[in-house]
C-alpha cells in the first residue's frame, strides 16, 4: 500500500528532463485527485476532462503526505501499490 509521501519521493527524484511526464491510470491520464469520505486520496481518470499536471499532483500530495493512495476503476476503489514508467507515462 502506497502513501502520498512515497509517491512524492518518487516523483520529486525523477530526472528533470522527464518533467513532461503525465500520470496515468492504465491508458487514461489522471484527471482528478480528491479526498474521499474515508480520508483517502483517490485518483480518477474521466473521459473528456483535462489531465492534471505532475506539478499539480505533487502539490496536492505534498500537502497531504500521510494519506493512503487509491484509484477508481469501474466505480470501485483500488489500492495503489506502486508505479511503472513507460514512454512518457507514469502508470499507477
Amino acid at each position: 500500500m502506497m502513501q502520498a509521501k512515497e509517491l512524492v519521493t518518487i516523483l520529486a527524484t525523477m530526472p528533470q528532463k522527464k518533467e513532461h511526464y503525465q500520470l496515468y491510470l492504465g491508458e487514461q491520464p489522471v484527471t482528478n485527485l480528491k479526498i474521499d469520505t474515508a480520508d483517502d486520496f483517490v485518483f480518477s481518470a474521466e473521459n473528456r476532462q483535462p489531465a492534471l499536471t505532475l506539478q499539480t499532483i505533487l502539490v496536492l500530495l505534498m500537502t497531504n503526505k500521510s494519506r493512503e493512495l487509491y484509484y477508481l476503476k469501474d466505480n470501485q476503489k483500488h489500492k495503489v501499490y506502486g508505479i511503472k514508467e513507460k514512454d512518457k507515462k507514469i502508470i499507477l
